[in-house]
C-alpha cells in the first residue's frame, strides 16, 4: 500500500510539473517582444514537459525510485524559479501601452542572464531526467 501511494505521488508530481511547464510555454509563446533565444527555452520546456508526462505514465505501474523523487523535487524548485522570473516581467508584457512594452522588453534583456542561468539548469534537469528514465527501463 505504501509503495502504491509513493508511486501515485511521483506520478502526480510529474503531471503537476508538466502542467506548470505548459503554462510557462503558453506565456512565452504569447510574448511577441521576447528575445529570439526564447524559442530555445520554449523547445526545452516542451521536451521537459514530454519527459515528465512519460515518467508519470511509467511511474503508475512500477515501484518508485528514490532518485526519481529527488530529481522531480529539484525540477520543481527550478520551475518555481522560472515562474518567479516571469512574475517580475509578465505585467509589462501584458500592457497595451507601447512604451511599457518597450521598457519591459528592455528590462527582460537585462534579466536575460537569469533566464540563461535557468536555461542551463533546465538542460541539466532534462539530462538527469532522461538518465533516470533510461535507468528504469
Amino acid at each position: 500500500m505504501e509503495i502504491a501511494a509513493s508511486t501515485l505521488a511521483v506520478a502526480s508530481l510529474a503531471i503537476q510539473l508538466a502542467d506548470s511547464i505548459k503554462k510557462l510555454i503558453d506565456f512565452w509563446e504569447s510574448v511577441k517582444e521576447a528575445p529570439s533565444d526564447v524559442q530555445a527555452i520554449i523547445v526545452d520546456l516542451d521536451l521537459l514537459s514530454n519527459v515528465l508526462r512519460e515518467i508519470a505514465s511509467e511511474a503508475e505501474g512500477t515501484e518508485t525510485d528514490i532518485t526519481l523523487e529527488k530529481v522531480l523535487c529539484s525540477c520543481q524548485a527550478n520551475i518555481e524559479y522560472l515562474n518567479a522570473i516571469l512574475h517580475e516581467i509578465q505585467p509589462g508584457f501584458a500592457s497595451t501601452k507601447r512604451s511599457v512594452k518597450q521598457w519591459t522588453a528592455l528590462k527582460s534583456v537585462l534579466k536575460w542572464d537569469k533566464i540563461k542561468k535557468f536555461q542551463n539548469t533546465l538542460d541539466r534537469l532534462k539530462s538527469t531526467l532522461m538518465l533516470v528514465q533510461q535507468n528504469q527501463i
